[in-house]
């Protein structure tokens, strides 16, 4: 400690003046020194003039050159041939004597007014290398030190090489001390270190009374000196500073004070692998933020990985915790490693041949690249990323990692098998995933994606998750292949850019997330690749970015980001008429079926006349480059539970496409659904609900029993749920929440799930809205004929069902996944017409209650049930008629033979346009 004090003092001696200008100094750093009153404030630094020619010959020292300080007048060094010393390397005491010797005949130059009872020895030791000898004077007056007072002799192969002297010239104190008042001094300290922001407590360093040198040049004032009292003090959190401050042993005044975190300076390399042990070099790598114990003293590094300290060499204890990264090893044990530092060098930790150690420190320095990468460029305001990320490492497990949305895990390494590896555990060889820079990379995608979202905008989606976490990895390694070294080799986990044929939605959707999430992932480099193409490397790459972070904050899913990236890309708040990089970002999506060419193209839903259906194709959305054109359209069709056939459409001018089923028996029930397909490889389905992809329609004439449809308040129905304090059902106008429909389909209101919070429905529920018992006024052939929007995850997970006469006549479908794949969500975009044939319960039973009911697990929710015109019909028997051409071919007036317009609603007052009607309009035949 006491030479540490030295080295403190000899700063402060050239370092301390008036006034002076930095060049530069550190962000949020105040000066090293700083002085309580300008006009007595000692100076920053030390001005120097050389030596003349031959100047120590009269002394001498012939040929010895020397720096003068211009102040003080001393030799700060001087140096040349060298005077013999003999004995002075190997002996202490011989090499003592000679510099007393050296000094005494020379003590008017170095120490001008001193004596040699004002030296004390400090200091004499041998270089590490054992070739230089150094000894140290301090200057005392009446045994107090001199502030930065020395006098140095240097020695060299048993020769006095080089002396060096800041000593303090004619050192004299006129007025009388008082004596030391701790409290008064910790006090006076506090405070003024408090009107700049720093709270501060004394620290357990005795008080030493020292003479401060006040040192400036003879116009302005010329040398002078204060007796003061020396004490250190440092902030309540260590990082934010420590200092010792000179306080006036008269006045009791501050005079100032100095850093002690800003002498010393080195840093702790982290040595990783660029990638991946199997992949790319290594080296040190700087992390900063990190607290490491620094000669048992806990310090914090800068942002730029420096530590610093007082003076001289350390020992420095490396830790994995810092102020924005955490990382605890499962397997293996924290690292305990001591470390020498020397100021201003640089000391690197490495564990590179274990795999638990270089996964540990690995794994931090991805974890802080990543975060600092996410922070400089998607989002620098987000408070996530002041938090402290846990990085979980060596779990025991293989070949995978995870983020729970937060924090990140990663498992040891799996060898091949017996002989094969160190493991010797059978399967697949795979890396320890916290040694491999894209794997960190990606894990914390997830928490990026998760953190970043909008509330009540976007959502989490597992599948888009993953093809955001792999771009995240492909931005930071500029590299579309992620996870290189994964399986011990140069091979990609995962790659953007495939050679081979590039993924596309729906076409290659499998349920699987990390599969359907490189859909979106090949979109996303795609798009960086165009945009570079047009920008050029870094305004694209930059733009690349910005446009995957608007995504991700606001999607839904793959499909929605579409559209987000528009947004995220336009320049004038008119979608219409396209964006800067509208055709890169269509060209990129669409080229993985995620871009709507039904937007683009301006295509209408089906809309059907009898048995014929058609849709049209508007005016394209005006860009720079030539939107698709329709290439095919086909409709399928079949009755229910018959096969699907396939009927061409053609375009029977430059904008409508149409095509007709072949005419059906009466009581026929026909689903059918459109598919178009675009020059550029799109596809687009109607309707828009892979669980449910059919629309559907009755052929024959109905009578209408009995009708709901909501505008008295549907007070007749009942509802309720368990628990029944979940029950969210309500009958309202719709406002199009958690999907639901803006409008009603007939009048303004619906029956459904929660209209008016969050729009969804709650988990872990089971739910359900009954009607009253209906008449069915001797009828058999009965039907439930209604209109329903619906928003449900798989039927493995959640259940919608419809139930008559506590019997289920229908539920959503189930495509049987399994472990956590999602399966296919039953999620209408429009209203769709529904037939259920009731006839079995209507010959049980004179009367019939419905029941619609949604039961749901602790996952994924949507709109659930909203339903509207809910009918009991009963099919109206057909007469043979007498059919002419005076009939209109559209007519939906219901004559008395029923020959007319068989089905045409169920029933009077609900007007519905050709596109949505679930009845068939028919045309009457002529008689042959």
């Amino acid at each position: 400690m006491r030479l540490r004090t030295i080295g403190l003092a000899a700063a402060l001696s050239a370092s301390i003046v008036g006034t002076s200008g930095a060049v530069v100094r550190s962000k949020n750093r105040e000066d090293r020194v700083v002085n309580a009153n300008e006009s007595t404030a000692p100076r920053s630094h030390r001005s120097v003039r050389w030596s003349r020619k031959d100047q120590f010959a009269p002394i001498g020292l012939p040929g010895w050159t020397g720096m003068i300080d211009d102040v003080t007048g001393v030799p700060v060094r001087m140096w040349g041939a060298g005077v013999a010393a003999p004995g002075a390397m190997q002996d202490p005491a011989a090499a003592e004597q000679a510099a007393r010797a050296f000094i005494s005949q020379h003590l008017a130059l170095l120490a001008p007014g001193a004596t040699m009872a004002d030296l004390t020895l400090v200091a004499n030791q041998l270089s590490p290398e054992g070739d230089v000898r150094s000894i140290g004077f301090e200057q005392r007056i009446g045994g107090v030190r001199v502030l930065g007072g020395t006098v140095s002799v240097s020695f060299k192969n048993d020769r006095v090489v080089m002396v060096g002297s800041t000593a303090l010239p004619n050192v004299s104190i006129a007025a009388t001390p008082r004596a030391i008042d701790l409290p008064a001094l910790e006090a006076g300290a506090r405070a003024w270190l408090a009107v700049d922001g720093h709270d501060v407590t004394v620290r357990s360093v005795p008080v030493e009374r020292v003479i401060v040198p006040s040192v400036r040049p003879a116009n302005a004032g010329g040398i002078t000196y204060r007796l003061a009292d020396q004490l250190s003090v440092q902030a309540a959190r260590l990082g934010d500073g420590r200092w010792t401050v000179w306080m006036d042993a008269v006045t009791g005044v501050p005079i100032a004070r100095q850093s002690e975190l800003m002498f010393a300076t080195g840093r702790v390399l982290f040595d990783a692998p660029d990638r991946s042990p199997s992949y790319g070099t290594r080296g040190g790598k700087v992390v900063g933020n990190v607290e490491h114990m620094v000669d048992n003293v806990s310090t914090m590094a800068n942002a730029d990985g420096v530590l610093t300290w007082a003076s001289g060499a350390v020992t420095v204890a490396p830790h994995l915790s810092g102020t924005y990264i955490k990382v605890t090893s499962v397997l293996g044990g924290a690292l305990s490693d001591s470390l020498p530092l020397t100021d201003g060098a640089d000391v690197t930790w490495s564990h590179a041949t274990e795999e638990f150690g270089d996964a540990q420190i690995s794994a931090f320095v991805f974890a802080t690249q990543a975060k600092t990468f996410a922070r400089t460029h998607y989002n620098p305001g987000l408070a996530y990323w002041d938090e402290q990320l846990s990085v979980n490492v060596n779990e025991d497990d293989t070949c995978n990692a995870f983020s729970t949305g937060d924090d990140i895990h990663f498992f040891k390494a799996k060898a091949v098998g017996p002989g094969g590896g160190t493991t010797g555990t059978t399967g697949l060889a795979c890396q320890n995933t916290g040694r491999i820079a894209d794997v960190v990379y990606h894990e914390f995608g997830h928490s990026i994606h998760n953190q970043s979202i909008i509330p009540g905008v976007g959502q989490f989606d597992g599948h888009m998750s993953e093809g955001v976490a792999d771009m995240n990895a492909a931005f930071m390694t500029k590299d579309h292949g992620m996870g290189r070294g994964f399986f011990f080799t140069t091979e990609a986990l995962r790659d953007l850019d495939p050679d081979g044929l590039e993924k596309r939605y729906p076409d290659n959707w499998t349920g699987e997330v990390h599969d359907d999430g490189e859909i979106i992932g090949e979109t996303y480099w795609d798009m960086r690749k165009g945009l570079i193409a047009k920008l050029g490397e870094d305004a694209g790459d930059a733009q690349a970015r910005k446009i995957y972070y608007g995504t991700l904050q606001r999607s839904v899913d793959e499909l929605t980001s579409y559209v987000e990236a528009l947004v995220t890309d336009d320049d004038d708040g008119d979608l219409t008429n396209g964006t800067p990089n509208y055709c890169e970002i269509y060209s990129a999506w669409a080229a993985h079926g995620l871009a709507d060419p039904r937007t683009t193209l301006n295509l209408s839903e089906p809309a059907r006349d009898g048995f014929n259906v058609s849709f049209t194709a508007g005016v394209p959305l005006q860009t720079s480059c030539a939107p698709p054109s329709i290439a095919t359209a086909k409709m399928q069709w079949r009755t229910k539970g018959g096969q699907f056939q396939t009927v061409d459409m053609t375009s029977t001018d430059s904008s409508t496409w149409a095509g007709a089923m072949p005419t059906q028996a009466d009581g026929s029930v026909i689903q059918y659904q459109v598919t178009v397909t675009t020059s550029d490889g799109g596809k687009i389905v109607y309707p828009e609900n892979p669980g449910i992809p059919f629309y559907e329609f009755y052929v024959g004439d109905v009578d209408q029993l009995w009708c709901a449809s909501f505008e008295d308040g549907g007070t007749d129905w009942t509802h309720s749920a368990t628990r029944v304090d979940r029950d969210e059902w309500e009958v309202g106008a719709p406002m199009g929440l958690g999907g639901d429909p803006r409008t009603a389909h007939g009048g303004t209101n619906v029956l459904g799930i929660d209209l008016d919070k969050d729009g969804m429905y709650r988990n872990n529920i089971s739910t359900w809205a009954e009607s009253p018992d209906i008449d069915l006024q001797g009828h058999t052939s009965v039907r439930l004929q209604y209109y329903r929007w619906l928003g449900v995850e798989d039927s493995a997970y959640d259940e919608a069902a419809v139930f008559a006469n506590g019997q289920q006549v229908w539920s959503n479908s189930t495509s049987s996944p399994s472990g956590d794949e999602p399966g296919t969500a039953s999620v209408d975009h429009e209203w769709a017409f529904h037939d259920i044939d009731l006839s079995a319960q209507a010959a049980a039973s004179p009367t019939v209650k419905l029941k619609f009911q949604l039961t749901s697990d602790q996952g994924q929710a949507y709109g659930g049930w909203t339903v509207d015109d809910v009918c009991i019909v009963a099919a109206k028997p057909r007469t043979d008629c007498t059919v002419d051409d005076t009939c209109p071919p559209d007519d939906s007036t219901i004559a008395d033979n029923g020959c007319c317009s068989v089905g045409a609603k169920p029933y009077s007052g609900i007007v519905l346009s050709l596109g949505a009607l679930g009845l068939l309009l028919r045309r009457r035949r002529r008689r042959s």
